[in-house]
C-alpha cells in the first residue's frame, strides 16, 4: 500500500507543477466570477442563473482537466523514460496505474473544490450577504465523481493508443455517457428485439454519468434525498473499479520494447 501511495504522492506533486493545469484553473474561476455579471443580464432567477452557469463552468473546466491529466498516464513517463526506471524497482505495474489515477484523482478533488469554494462566494456575493447556496458542494461533489471515472476511462485509453486517441475515445465516453438513458428509452421503444437488447446492453455496458447529474436539485432548490446519492457512489465506486482493473490489466500486458 505504502507503494500506491508514494506514487500518488509523487504524481500529484508532479501534475501540480503543471503549468498549464494553472492556465486551465485561472480561466475556470475567471469565467465563474463572470456568472455574476452575465445575471445581471439575463432574466428570471438570477441566483439560479449564477449557480447553473456556474455549476456548468466547473463541469466543462473539469471535464478538460480530467481528459488531459488522465491520457498522461503513461504517455509522460514514458517520453521522461521514468517508467523505465519505476518498474524496475520492486512495483507492480497494476500499482504504478492505481497509483496514478488516485495522485490524478487528489489533483482534481483540490482544484474542484477549489472551483466550487469561488462559485460558493459568487453566489453568496450576488445574495449581497443573504442566504449562501450549500447545495453548490453537494453538485460539485458530483461533478467530481464523474471527472473520476473520466479520469479512470482515459488511464485505460491511455495504457494502449496514443495521448490523441486516449483524448478522443474519453471525449465519446464523456458524451455518450450523458446520452445512455435515453439509449435505453428509445431502444426499448423499437419493434425489433434485436435494437431493445442491443440497447439494454448499450446501458449497462457504458457509463451512465446523468448519475452523479445532481446541478438541477440545487439549481431549482429539489430536496436532495440521500439514498439516490448513495446509490450513485455505489454506482461509482463498482464502474470505475471495473475500469480500472481493466487499465491495470491492459499495462500487465504492454510490451515496453
Amino acid at each position: 500500500m505504502h507503494r500506491i501511495l508514494f506514487i500518488a504522492l509523487n504524481t500529484f506533486r508532479e501534475t501540480i507543477r503543471n503549468k498549464i493545469l494553472y492556465v486551465i484553473l485561472a480561466f475556470s474561476l475567471l469565467v465563474i466570477g463572470l456568472t455574476l455579471f452575465l445575471a445581471d443580464l439575463s432574466v428570471g432567477d438570477l441566483a439560479r442563473i449564477v449557480v447553473d452557469f456556474g455549476l456548468a463552468s466547473i463541469h466543462i473546466f473539469g471535464v478538460i482537466m480530467s481528459i488531459f491529466l488522465g491520457i498522461t498516464l503513461v504517455s509522460q513517463e514514458l517520453d521522461r523514460k521514468t517508467v523505465y526506471v519505476i518498474l524496475a524497482k520492486p512495483v507492480r505495474r497494476w500499482e504504478f496505474v492505481v497509483g496514478k489515477a488516485m495522485g490524478l484523482s487528489l489533483t482534481l478533488a483540490i482544484t474542484t473544490a477549489i472551483m466550487a469554494m469561488m462559485l460558493y462566494f459568487v453566489h453568496f456575493g450576488y445574495r449581497y450577504g443573504g442566504s449562501a447556496e450549500s447545495g453548490i458542494f453537494v453538485a460539485s461533489a458530483g461533478i467530481y465523481l464523474e471527472l473520476v471515472l473520466l479520469i479512470c476511462l482515459a488511464s485505460m485509453f491511455s495504457t494502449f493508443t496514443t495521448p490523441v486517441l486516449s483524448a478522443i475515445f474519453t471525449l465519446a465516453m464523456f458524451f455518450i455517457g450523458h446520452i445512455t438513458n435515453d439509449l435505453l428509452v428509445f431502444g426499448g421503444q423499437s419493434k425489433s428485439p434485436l435494437v431493445r437488447h442491443a440497447a439494454e446492453a448499450m446501458f449497462y455496458l457504458l457509463p451512465n454519468l446523468e448519475s452523479f447529474n445532481w446541478k438541477n436539485a440545487v439549481v431549482y432548490g429539489e430536496a436532495r434525498a440521500l439514498r439516490p446519492l448513495l446509490l450513485s457512489f455505489g454506482y461509482f465506486l463498482s464502474y470505475s473499479g471495473g475500469v480500472l482493473a481493466m487499465a491495470c490489466l491492459l499495462f500487465s500486458r504492454k510490451d515496453f520494447k
